[in-house]
């Protein structure tokens, strides 16, 4: 069940605090009041509320000052949004309240519907950064696990030192693995450290490329030929996939079970010559699988070689798990909380990426923003709940209909924008077009109360470098496009013309 949001109003007209209170607790809030700074400071601390409403005017200490010793003495770890209530709508009492510490303010008098709104935005912002402090204290868990057991390792190692001099190389190597949190370039050292460790001839790492895939495939190898290797895939169904979830210490082809004769994954395996696998434990249900061909002088490995092999999967598995983290984290740092769609820090980073690239290759770089025709009629008659369903919905419509290289990001509110890389204006419009017709199919829910009786979208589009010399030109070109769009009668595409 979702937890109540705790929400702190610092307003010292009764009326007013009464009026505030009683709304947010009719959404769904728990509301603690407060009519000065000092008593605001003390409930502050004793409740530690999700976000807070300040008044600038105060009698003592003012809103603003309120602010700052909020800032300088949180207790929590947790971010808190301050939300400035003010009359006065200068720009420099603007500027001092955000300077202070406030997120964001909203000038009186004021809709509620306006202060809803704010507030829901921030409680999503708070959300998303409380999700990224875990993401991130969870890493450094790992990373804690990671150096325990690296420091566990080095002891271990001084013992064997004198026993297996070749432990304590390969041992040196993994090392180096733990700092490398690109996944790539990860295995790529991997299979090379392999290789030169157990004089194989050929050595391919097999794992689960995509989200809830039901197969294992190739994401790296040495010493084969592309052709050789395309097609290669292990079933997650396959017997021998279910055999190393169970046993995950390094394996013989050769001393397998019988029951595991008529595993296809294992036939396949046998056909590159592959003489050992090793599984790699990535998530606790869930596993990838390193493969060692045969050796170069014909020589078995030996059951001490399968024991540095094991250690070596113990390093390996820490390592992928932990780029896999890392890897979760940077993408939640580049998503949309809602629609999960990329968000607008990541469009303007990739945006210049591409413009970048065409000033080397000269290919044509288009840029489409669109925007949900009276959004607001809808978000204001049904809710804000069914307005976040629509753009969820519009979200999923945009990413299954532009191409797989195309980048797809949330740009703001009710707007979309879509970045296709290699684009010229015909290509950019036939796509635009297609992206219109597909939301005008959908069928919404209630949205017979849109004006036009269904819910449609307006489309800007520009091209870099027919309408724009760079990435800010483009964005402001598509973006008067869209208004264009928007004040021509809505539900169509307009590309930008000079």
């Amino acid at each position: 069940m979702k937890q109540v949001s705790t929400i702190l109003v610092v307003e010292d007209h009764q009326e007013m605090l009464s009026m505030i209170s009683k709304f947010l607790v009719e959404h769904g809030f728990k509301v603690i009041g407060a009519k000065t700074g000092e008593i605001a400071l003390k409930k502050y601390k004793k409740n530690l509320p999700d976000l807070i409403l300040m008044d600038i005017m105060l009698p003592g200490i003012s809103g603003i000052e309120t602010t700052k010793r909020i800032r300088e003495d949180e207790k929590s770890n947790n971010y808190l949004p301050i939300i400035m209530l003010t009359a006065r709508n200068q720009v420099e009492d603007v500027v001092e309240g955000l300077n202070s510490g406030a997120d964001d303010y909203i000038i009186k008098p004021f809709k509620f519907e306006e202060l809803i709104a704010r507030i829901k935005s921030s409680i999503r912002t708070k959300e998303l950064y409380d999700k990224l402090r875990d993401q991130t204290l969870e890493l450094k868990d790992a990373n804690q696990i990671n150096f325990q057991l690296n420091q566990s390792l080095i002891g271990k190692n001084k013992e064997l030192r004198k026993k297996i001099y070749d432990l304590h190389n390969i041992f040196e190597v993994s090392l180096e693995l733990h700092a490398i949190l690109d996944l790539d370039r990860l295995i790529n050292s991997t299979l090379l450290t392999l290789i030169g460790q157990f004089s194989c001839k050929s050595a391919l790492f097999l794992f689960i490329l995509k989200k809830n895939e039901q197969r294992l495939s190739v994401l790296n190898s040495k010493g084969y030929k592309e052709s050789d290797i395309e097609n290669l895939k292990v079933e997650k169904s396959d017997k021998l996939y279910k055999y190393c979830l169970e046993n995950r210490g390094p394996i013989l082809l050769n001393n397998l079970p019988k029951e595991l004769k008529d595993s296809n994954a294992i036939s396949e395996l046998k056909e590159l010559y592959i003489e050992l696998i090793s599984p790699i434990a990535v998530h606790k249900r869930e596993a990838a699988l390193l493969c060692l061909g045969d050796r170069v002088k014909s020589k078995k490995y030996s059951k001490n070689e399968l024991e540095i092999l094991g250690t070596i999967n113990n390093i390996v598995s820490i390592a992928v798990s932990n780029a896999h983290l890392y890897d979760e984290v940077i993408q939640l740092s580049y998503t949309d909380g809602m629609t999960e769609l990329h968000n607008y820090r990541y469009f303007e980073m990739r945006l210049k990426e591409e413009v970048m690239r065409h000033s080397r290759t000269k290919q044509e770089v288009s840029l489409i923003i669109l925007d949900v025709d009276f959004f607001k009629n809808y978000n204001d008659t049904l809710g804000h709940p069914a307005g976040d369903e629509v753009l969820k919905k519009l979200g999923v419509i945009l990413k299954e209909t532009v191409r797989e290289n195309d980048i797809v990001a949330r740009y703001g509110g009710e707007e979309f924008a879509v970045i296709l890389p290699d684009v010229a204006e015909e290509g950019a419009i036939i796509l635009a077009d297609r992206l219109k017709e597909k939301v005008e199919q959908n069928k919404f829910p209630n949205q017979e109360i849109q004006p036009k009786g269904n819910l449609t979208i307006s489309v800007g589009v520009a091209t870099l470098p027919t309408q724009a010399k760079d990435a800010k030109d483009l964005i402001y070109k598509a973006d008067t496009a869209l208004y264009i769009a928007k004040n021509s009668g809505r539900n169509r595409v307009i590309q930008f013309s000079n």
